[in-house]
């Protein structure tokens, strides 16, 4: 015969497997990381490749042969437009060009004075106008390019300047920064990669919130609540079964996820970018050991709030705020700069998402603070658990 815990578990899991938005929510948002994962670096590579395959029209590029040389010489595309009569843009003229920017026939406009020339060979300076729309964000790396190369071009001419003038380049330039990147590929991929753990971390959060819900706020609202509470068993039993089995999806979803965005990841050409995603055998284990937990910690936080909310759509309001809980330790970690401590595997959520930063940046974390993390949590699900088995017994809870 089945202990009264087993039988709440099975009568809850069926209940789960005929309830479609139970299976939606487990099913359905697994799916979306990796998505939006594949969707994201396939758009930063295409922003990359094409940064580097530039078509820059150029208003009086007959005024400046020797920088539309240098600009074709570094990979840049020219398309010559007609040079504007009397030097400037009139008020048509300049409408005209913003006009074609707007309508996206031109991303911008590099416009150079008819007495470019002159001032060049004067040495005196001379102002270059490079019209574009902010607001086009796949445009700023060729943007950025071209004003990199339009800017090394003037330091190439400053310096032949003055060496025609018999003075060294030297004299201005007293100091050289030379900018050394010692940061490894999987450090720079921390930035990059660093919204997987929060991904995770939510797909926990998601996935069994609606047996957490449906089993609290949902049995209370149908006046089912009470006849379990008339059979002859514990209150803590009768909460374990619906923890286990709301843990049961929640853990599932976030495997799910886990192993749905590695997959992702390794089906993207991180190489590309410059960096490298390597994962192990003991890296993974201590993913699991630390992150597995999550699910049963946040299922029992959600049946406790399910307890006190007096409806479902109660439930629903306080537990969609609930799902905000793990995108915090995503945006701490996005502005500290001290890296992981030793205090942070004892703060939920927290020191999981430390822990995946760490693998990802291609630290090796020692098993140890997997297991603290995932004990952690676990604590903290038993105190949920038993503050809901002590709610139920309160006649106040069924007739409020």
């Amino acid at each position: 015969m089945l202990s009264p815990l087993l039988v709440v578990w099975r009568k809850e899991v069926r209940d789960a497997l005929r309830d479609r938005r139970s299976l939606m929510s487990l099913c359905i948002f697994p799916v979306i990381g990796p998505l939006i994962i594949l969707y994201m670096f396939n758009q930063i590579l295409d922003t990359v490749e094409e940064a580097q395959d530039i078509t820059l029209p150029v208003i009086g590029a007959n005024a400046a042969p020797d920088l539309i040389d240098y600009l074709q010489q570094n990979g840049v595309l020219v398309e010559t437009v007609e040079p504007v009569a009397a030097g400037v843009l009139s008020p048509a003229q300049d409408t005209a060009v913003r006009t074609a920017i707007a309508e996206r026939s031109w991303n911008f406009v590099l416009l150079v004075p008819p007495d470019f020339g002159d001032h060049i060979s004067e040495g005196e300076s001379v102002n270059l106008e490079l019209q574009y729309d902010s607001s086009r964000q796949r445009e700023a790396g060729k943007v950025a390019r071209i004003e990199n190369l339009l800017q090394a071009w003037g330091s190439e001419t400053a310096v032949l300047r003055l060496v025609a003038r018999g003075v060294s380049p030297a004299l201005v330039r007293p100091v050289s920064v030379a900018r050394i990147d010692v940061a490894s590929e999987q450090a720079r991929a921390q930035t990059i990669l660093g919204m997987v753990s929060m991904f995770v971390l939510l797909a926990a959060f998601v996935s069994g919130v609606g047996i957490a819900i449906d089993a609290t706020a949902g049995e209370r609202e149908r006046k089912s609540l009470e006849p379990l509470l008339v059979n002859p068993m514990s209150r803590l039993s009768l909460i374990l079964g619906k923890w286990l089995a709301a843990s049961m999806f929640s853990t599932a979803g976030l495997a799910l996820v886990l192993a749905l965005n590695l997959t992702a990841l390794h089906q993207v050409p991180l190489e590309q970018l410059g960096i490298s995603f390597i994962m192990g055998p003991r890296e993974i284990a201590g993913i699991l050991l630390a992150t597995l937990p999550v699910g049963f910690f946040a299922t029992a936080l959600q049946l406790l709030i399910g307890l006190f909310a007096r409806s479902f759509k109660d439930a629903q309001v306080y537990i969609g705020l609930l799902s905000l809980l793990p995108m915090l330790p995503f945006y701490y970690n996005m502005m500290n700069d001290t890296g992981r401590e030793p205090w942070m595997n004892l703060v939920p959520l927290l020191g999981q998402n430390m822990l995946l930063t760490d693998v990802v940046s291609g630290r090796s974390p020692a098993m140890v603070d997997f297991l603290l993390a995932g004990i952690c949590l676990l604590a903290w699900a038993a105190v949920f658990i038993a503050l809901a088995s002590h709610l139920l017994k309160r006649e106040r809870l069924l007739f409020s």
